[in-house]
């Protein structure tokens, strides 16, 4: 079990007051909200959350009975079983999440404690009136998910809870309109429990925003919880729900399950409705779910999507063909007069995992040999001397200019939050322009209102949907195909930063010369830089991926091992199962054994 369980982060102070712009005040205000200072030079930031957090960290146990304590270990396919059996009330499984919700508020998962402090207790209604349904109709009308509590990611559009999107000058505002997403929830007897803590529109791998300050990781007070979906994984780590909505466009479910210790499923675009997400790009946004277990993702996933979990077969280990290229996980690097916007390495420079991170990857390879599956150190073949999945994330567009789907993905971002803003709040009075003035930095590796101003190659965007996405899948399943491998195995994040690191992009990390073989460390790292190649890269391909915690490091901080499948199933050619909702729904459990799926 984690340490989460009795610790917590005591920052004094007032709450965060919202003054007449919408902004928060600064001082100790911010301080008791974990966010540093307005002003402050990188160095100074990073000095700041040195100082700050660490003296903070507490070891205030909850007080907390037995059946509690019981109840806040349980899986989220626990509570089902134990509600449809009349084991437990909704009332009585909602009531111990929030009082474990209620101690742990310093560590900021949840958003909106200062201007909405009572949004437990609509949480609380809502389980009482699923408790009288079943009294009065039966306990089967509260199928398939029985009242389980899932706290909401904070960039969804809620009419019940505020939906700031995480955004200072959005704090006090309410959709008029449910994300599609919350609606389904709501149609299968959930409960939205809340919304999580985001960065500003999710533009950042910093779980912090001025308004309700950062998210802490409940392993240790300097730790990052991930981003943008921090608030969820902590919320998860921290045993405050079994499983949270998360978010990843290139990492941002995947981020915090590393950083966390937790599972963290990003499915294949189109799985889970997106529509009152604002996203940051039309072709990688996608829901997902952070949990602490594989079988609660399953059971949620089967309610979600109308199919019964035990429909999924179990493939016996010693029937599966693992991958483990080297490139583009192990050795990440930009090929020579690729495109490069944000400063990759670019070769023969590759940027590697650090040393306890590949070392957890070759002891994961040993197991699984020990356990009889069969690992496949096979590369992506080469063309003219060029991998070719290299060539196809980084052609010459026409001969002309090279382009990736990296950067000019992002171009629809600003766009995206303005047309979400009129759409579900009805915020006219709001535009971008005050959106990216109010975004707050924390250093050199929180910038989310430099994020939202990236500028729209138009060519290279049409490029980019017309051609990479199609050269991209039928580059990534030529190792499948050729080796008929059932998934991929993925080194995690390199590291799991600090907040000062972050803030002055000094995280540490390791760099290969691949023409002589020299490896040596580097602290010259930011927090965009751990996504490279690990998660962002293959977002503009539909495919299913996960995180898996693989322990800890030698440090006591959390390890993740990445698994990704084939981008659609067995023998499919084109994105055309891309555009089929039903299709999607499945192809990601492999449920008829005919795809390539986790």
């Amino acid at each position: 079990m984690l340490r989460s369980i009795g610790l917590w982060l005591a920052i004094s102070g007032t709450t965060c007051q919202i003054i007449t712009d919408h902004t928060c005040a600064d001082a100790d205000t911010n301080r008791s909200r974990s966010f540093p200072p307005r002003g402050l030079a990188p160095p100074a930031v990073a000095q700041w959350f040195r100082e700050a957090l660490p003296p903070r960290w507490s070891g205030r146990p909850l007080d907390s009975t037995a059946r509690e304590r019981q109840l806040a270990r349980w899986s989220a396919a626990e509570y089902m079983a134990a509600r449809k059996k009349g084991e437990v009330s909704c009332e009585e499984y909602v009531s111990s999440l929030v009082k474990r919700a209620k101690h742990y508020r310093e560590m900021n998962q949840f958003m909106n404690w200062d201007n909405d402090p009572h949004w437990t207790e609509r949480v609380l209604d809502h389980a009482r009136r699923l408790d009288a349904q079943a009294a009065q109709q039966g306990i089967d009308t509260l199928a398939p998910l029985y009242g389980l509590p899932l706290p909401m990611k904070g960039t969804m559009a809620t009419k019940e809870f505020i939906s700031s999107a995480g955004s200072g000058v959005l704090h006090h505002r309410r959709a008029r309109e449910d994300a599609e997403f919350v609606k389904l929830v709501v149609s299968k007897h959930g409960i939205v429990f809340g919304k999580t803590n985001v960065p500003d529109f999710a533009a950042s791998l910093l779980t912090c925003n001025y308004a309700n300050g950062c998210t802490l990781n409940p392993h240790a007070p300097l730790l990052t919880s991930g981003g943008s979906s921090g608030g969820a994984g902590s919320a998860v780590a921290s045993y405050l729900a079994p499983v949270a909505v998360s978010e990843d466009t290139g990492g941002s479910t995947r981020s915090p399950a590393f950083s966390n210790g937790i599972f963290g499923y990003d499915p294949t675009r189109g799985h889970y409705p997106n529509a009152g997400n604002p996203g940051m790009s039309l072709i990688l946004d996608q829901l997902g779910l952070n949990a602490r277990s594989l079988k609660d993702l399953v059971a949620l996933d089967g309610a979600l999507c109308d199919y019964d979990p035990s429909s999924v077969p179990e493939k016996k280990i010693q029937d599966l063909r693992i991958g483990v290229p080297i490139y583009p996980f192990v050795e990440a690097y930009v090929p020579s007069g690729g495109d490069n916007p944000w400063g990759f390495a670019e070769y023969p420079t590759a940027w590697v995992p650090s040393r306890e991170i590949l070392a957890k990857y070759e002891a994961a390879k040993v197991a699984l040999r020990a356990a009889g599956a069969q690992v496949v150190e096979k590369e992506w073949p080469s063309e003219e001397g060029t991998n070719v999945l290299a060539k196809a994330f980084f052609p010459d567009e026409d001969g002309r200019e090279a382009v990736s789907p990296y950067y000019h993905s992002f171009g629809t971002f600003s766009g995206q939050v303005a047309q979400w803003i009129h759409d579900y709040l009805g915020a006219d009075d709001v535009s971008i322009a005050d959106v990216i003035a109010h975004a707050r930095s924390a250093g050199l590796g929180h910038t989310p209102g430099r994020f939202m101003e990236l500028e729209l190659d138009e060519t290279k965007f049409s490029f980019i949907l017309q051609e990479l996405r199609l050269a991209g899948q039928a580059a990534w399943n030529r190792l499948f195909d050729q080796e008929d491998l059932d998934l991929i195995l993925v080194p995690g994040f390199l590291h799991v930063p600090t907040y000062d690191c972050v803030a002055s992009s000094t995280c540490e990390h390791q760099v290969k010369n691949l023409t002589s073989g020299e490896i040596r460390s580097s602290a010259e790292f930011s927090s965009l830089h751990q996504i490279f190649m690990h998660s962002l890269s293959m977002k503009h391909i539909p495919l299913p991926k996960m995180m898996i915690p693989a322990g800890l490091d030698a440090s006591q901080h959390p390890v993740g091992l990445q698994m990704m499948g084939r981008a659609g199933p067995k023998g499919t050619v084109g994105l055309g199962y891309s555009y089929d909702a039903e299709a999607l729904k499945t192809v990601a459990w492999d449920r008829k054994g005919s795809s390539g799926g986790l």
